[in-house]
């Protein structure tokens, strides 16, 4: 088992800059979009109607350019994750650089405006990044000729720094990850290898790789484009693009200690070309899946038990090949980015309402992003949960802070550890947790 040291010294300061935390986030359900331009790159809010059709907030450059060939690191926005508090999001970036690319730290207002907060440097290509909590990321390093990482940062808010703490080699080409709901993991796939992996992270000293699997079928293998768990934590699923006859999706259930096996009938099939992404609705019943080649978006329902795929027919074209961009769930809408506005002279947001039946429908037209190569896409939706709330009473009180201090320091297996007051989900009750309590403190939970 291969280990990889991680040392986790979370800053006295979190306490000190938790208190704006609840102002600094969008007060109202957001979208936030990655504009991979080569010449201009950037992240564009957006606000909903009451209709729920998006409205266009603010388009943030990160970085312009005249050539190609100019050191500019701030353009070609490419994943972008937002953290648990909704004050930060996080973007990297992939332009011609083959030696470091940017990360980008930026700041949302309530009302959901941008301000670059921060920019860092990361080996080239960052492909993906997620927060794994306030104050950590972990960030994806891929080549196709060299060593693959994944690399694990502390992000300091108040000293405006950004820590490498550790990096694991993770395959060969490796260009997405994801973390686990609730367990302290994280799963990566590696599309050359055809391999996914999954690693446990000890928020005390240590990561280890816990599980290598082989994507289905074991004699050919299934690219794991784009994994994506659903919201319970009980399962992956992944596109095969453009292999196993460019209509695969496969999928892996996860037991209780988060560690993966085929599901039942996978891979499953479907009717468009080169399935790369995935969306679901947050009861789990739904998925929609895009397209690469024939740029549909595509709804199946899934089984609760076994998750099996089974397709509706219901279909979204949303132009040209390889026009979709990315899709997610806010609440009772599907969201998707058209990236390219090529012949048809429109890119930007679709936000659509859907039915139990799979069926979805666009409200309206897409919103453009007023920047360029509107791609990657994060939705943030302040009445989700209430996790600083411990007891359920429906206020964040004296009770929480109580409980959570009565725990406080103790990990995963220790006798008095309580998951509840893991509001970090990190393994520990540490100072992340109080953090988070701290923003939320004194204010009712939503209904």
């Amino acid at each position: 088992m291969s280990t990889l040291e991680i040392r986790w010294p979370l800053a006295l300061a979190t306490v000190a800059f938790a208190v704006a935390l609840a102002a600094a986030q969008s007060s109202e359900p957001a979208a936030f979009v990655a504009n991979y331009g080569n010449l201009r790159g950037g992240v564009t809010s957006y606000l909903f109607e009451p209709n729920g059709h998006p409205t266009f907030v603010q388009e943030l450059v990160t970085g312009e350019k005249e050539s190609i060939s100019d050191p500019e690191l701030g353009t070609n926005a490419y994943a972008i994750d937002i953290s648990p508090s909704g004050r930060f999001l996080a973007t990297s970036h992939a332009t011609a650089s083959d030696t470091f690319e940017q990360i980008t730290i930026i700041e949302v207002a309530s009302d959901a405006t941008l301000t670059i907060y921060d920019e860092f440097l990361t080996p080239d290509s960052p492909l993906d990044l997620i927060w794994l909590d306030e104050a950590h990321l972990a960030v994806l390093r891929t080549s196709v000729s060299d060593f693959n990482y994944v690399i694990l940062y502390e992000f300091d808010a108040t000293a405006h720094t950004l820590t490498e703490l550790d990096r694991h080699i993770t395959g060969t080409f490796t260009s997405s990850l994801i973390k686990h709901p609730t367990l302290p993991l994280i799963y990566i796939g590696d599309s050359n290898q055809f391999w996914l992996r999954a690693y446990r992270i000890d928020y005390s000293n240590t990561a280890d790789e816990i599980q290598l699997l082989q994507t289905l079928p074991s004699t050919d293998g299934l690219y794991p484009l784009n994994i994506t768990m659903n919201a319970d934590g009980t399962r992956i699923y992944a596109g095969g693009g453009i292999s196993g006859g460019r209509n695969k999706i496969h999928a892996y259930d996860l037991d209780a200690n988060g560690l993966m096996s085929p599901s039942f009938g996978s891979p499953y099939i479907t009717s468009g070309n080169s399935p790369f992404d995935f969306a679901f609705s947050p009861d789990g019943h739904i998925m929609w899946v895009g397209h690469g080649t024939d740029a549909t978006v595509r709804s199946f329902l899934l089984d609760p038990n076994t998750g099996y795929a089974t397709e509706t027919g219901f279909v979204f074209d949303v132009g040209l090949q390889g026009t979709v961009g990315d899709l997610a769930t806010l609440g009772d809408r599907l969201l998707v980015t058209d990236d390219w506005d090529v012949i048809d002279d429109i890119d930007g947001l679709y936000a659509f309402t859907y039915d139990v039946d799979g069926s979805f429908v666009p409200i309206g037209g897409a919103v453009a992003s007023q920047g360029v190569w509107p791609t990657a896409l994060v939705a943030w939706n302040p009445q989700v949960s209430c996790p600083a709330d411990i007891d359920h009473s429906g206020l964040v009180d004296l009770a929480d802070l109580a409980t959570l201090i009565a725990a406080f320091g103790t990990c995963d297996g220790d006798a008095t550890f309580n998951a509840a007051a893991d509001i970090a989900v990190n393994g520990c009750i540490d100072l992340a947790d109080l953090a988070s309590l701290l923003a939320a403190y004194g204010g009712a939970c939503p209904n």
